[in-house]
């Protein structure tokens, strides 16, 4: 029984680790708020006078 159990808690985790960023709708429509709030390269040299992060 014990490693029928380490199955399923596997099975779990390999299913909540689908790939995608967010897990559901709610937490997309988050991230999007905060992309829009985020400021861009060129804003953040012109007011910061920082650079962005490379494109990788």
């Amino acid at each position: 029984m014990d490693e029928m159990n380490k199955l399923k808690t596997k099975l779990k985790v390999e299913t909540e680790k689908n790939g995608s960023m967010a897990q559901n709708f709610e937490e997309v429509k988050k991230l999007g708020k905060e992309m829009k709030e985020a400021k861009t390269g060129s804003e953040l040299e012109e007011e910061d006078d920082k650079t962005q992060d490379p494109l990788q």
